[in-house]
């Protein structure tokens, strides 16, 4: 978002990842031209708005951008995010998808190496003898020029645990944070992290790396682990899976960590902005 006049300009920008990583670039000429254009237009506009602090970070290290020129401003999580048990609901879903146990991990993101889905399966094979019969629900575009779910979970050896239903709409993926037993999100980059809010606000317990934004969001309400380290993805795995009472202590923390998220904050956080421009 850009807007300009008489009293200047504000630009989002939510994350720098592909200026950071520019050869995961989709664009036929790579990266270097909306590298440039983001940095100028960053460089020009009266105040520079984005999700976290450690975006802010990112914009003041790579774009030289000074802290005041940046405002901090927090996305909400969707009131449509909310725990649903809702029996007939999921027995239809599981029956599009798919899906014959009630027992499952949830990883969303598709196979952009960035969301880090090698990971979890690695972590997943390391200890498989511990998840008992709970298949791997991997929603997302299950492929990608970089890798797919399919040829990760072969080399891992659990093809025959991994079930990918694709894009899901919103309801759907509502259904599975809900029934989740774990979800986990141990993603390399992320400016925020919506995805681990929304699974905090349907009571899914979670797992995300403690690394980029994502520490940052989840607070103490989700295991923090390194997103390069299998072992102790995996670890960590076992330890919520074992323990209901460290589940319900997430579940709860999760509630409570929703709720410093809402989109009217980040509304009224917006309106205080431009209001102060325009003072």
């Amino acid at each position: 978002m850009h807007t300009v006049g008489r009293y200047g300009g504000i630009v989002t920008i939510h994350d720098l990842w592909l200026e950071r990583f520019p050869k995961y670039s989709s664009k036929f000429l790579g990266q270097r031209l909306s590298s440039y254009k983001t940095r100028r237009t960053a460089a020009r506009a009266r105040k520079v708005v984005t999700v976290s602090r450690f975006s802010a970070r990112e914009l003041a290290e790579v774009f030289g951008l000074s802290a005041d020129r940046i405002a901090v401003i927090p996305n909400g999580v969707s009131e449509d995010f909310f725990p649903r048990k809702d029996t007939d609901a999921f027995m239809a879903l599981k029956q599009r998808i798919g899906l014959t146990t009630d027992r499952y991990l949830l990883f969303v993101g598709g196979a952009d190496p960035r969301k880090n889905h090698r990971v979890v399966m690695e972590a997943a094979s390391l200890v498989s003898t511990h998840l008992d019969d709970r298949t791997l629900v991997f929603a997302g575009t299950p492929t990608h020029r970089f890798g797919s779910y399919e040829n990760t979970a072969k080399s891992c050896g659990l093809i025959d645990r991994l079930l990918c239903p694709g894009r899901l709409s919103q309801k759907e993926l509502q259904l599975l944070y809900s029934y989740a037993d774990l979800f986990i999100f141990p993603s390399l980059y992320e400016g925020f992290g919506m995805p681990v809010l929304e699974a905090m606000a349907c009571g899914a317990p979670v797992i995300t790396s403690e690394t980029t934004a994502l520490g940052e969001v989840a607070g103490d309400a989700a295991m923090l682990v390194d997103p390069r380290n299998p072992r102790e993805v995996a670890d960590t795995m076992v330890q919520v899976l074992k323990s209901e009472a460290l589940r319900e202590s997430l579940k709860a923390k999760g509630f409570a960590r929703i709720k410093e998220y809402t989109w009217s904050r980040s509304a009224r956080q917006t309106y205080e902005l431009y209001a102060s421009l325009l003072r």
